[in-house]
């Protein structure tokens, strides 16, 4: 009796599991997408988020935090102290950088205001006026206008 039992379920499972590895068989593995194209699976977004930021403009933006940057042939506007400076065009708002301290220079490479040089880095969030001022010794009036731009740039590479 128990024999008969076993035979009644253990067939029906066997043709099942046989017909679920053709079916896997036949299906294959999905296929491979070149890493720059741009589809419906949702790759395209995550490459998106991935490439460095290029325009001063876009620094500004509050979904550039945590992104990196690299800018291109940017002009220093002014230098605010020993790694501090602000940058961009005559035209555009200037944009606070912050330099690592161990930033990685390429030889020759001087920070003066009116030089154009390339600068890599990380886009953060600016801290209140009181904590620039602390962390990074600078005069109240300098604080609060960084405070207020949203974003800066730390520099961890500079090239000419």
């Amino acid at each position: 009796m128990a024999r008969r039992a076993v035979v009644r379920l253990g067939v029906p499972a066997l043709i099942v599991a046989l017909l679920a590895i053709v079916a896997l068989w036949r299906v294959g593995p999905p296929p491979q997408q070149h890493p720059d194209a741009v589809g419906t699976t949702g790759t395209g977004a995550e490459n998106v988020l991935t490439v460095p930021i290029r325009t001063v403009a876009e620094l500004m933006s509050n979904n550039s935090i945590g992104r990196e940057a690299s800018l291109e042939h940017i002009r220093i506007r002014e230098r605010a102290g020993d790694r501090f400076y602000w940058i961009g065009s005559g035209d555009e708002r200037p944009v606070f950088v912050v330099l690592d301290p161990d930033v990685k220079r390429t030889t020759g490479t001087t920070l003066r205001p009116g030089a154009y040089v390339t600068l890599i880095g990380l886009v953060r969030p600016v801290p209140k006026a009181d904590e620039a001022m602390q962390q990074w010794h600078l005069p109240a009036a300098t604080a609060g206008v960084i405070a207020d731009s949203g974003t800066y740039l730390y520099v961890t590479e500079i090239r000419e």
